[in-house]
């Protein structure tokens, strides 16, 4: 999970325990914690390319994860939700 977070370059905007230009990946887990659609929402955020906002007002399309393996992606969810 790490992994694909490196190669993805997710950890260019979030961290695991402090936020960055995107939130900590614990304030994440912690703001799905015990919501049913939690794994689908994360997961829709990672591969959609879907707009965020940042707290300047600009938005952007959310960077895409580089893999398509369906394992990999989950994995990476799960490693996220686990924080």
């Amino acid at each position: 999970a790490q992994q694909l977070a490196r190669q993805s370059n997710c950890l260019k905007c979030h961290a695991v325990d402090r936020k960055k230009e995107g939130p900590a990946y614990k304030d994440v887990a912690a703001k799905y914690k015990g919501k049913p659609d939690a794994r689908e929402r994360i997961t829709f955020h990672v591969t959609s390319g879907e707009k965020v906002k940042f707290e300047d007002g600009h938005e952007e399309e959310h960077a895409i994860v580089k893999t398509k393996d369906k394992d990999k992606i989950d994995n990476l969810v799960d490693w996220i939700l686990s924080l």
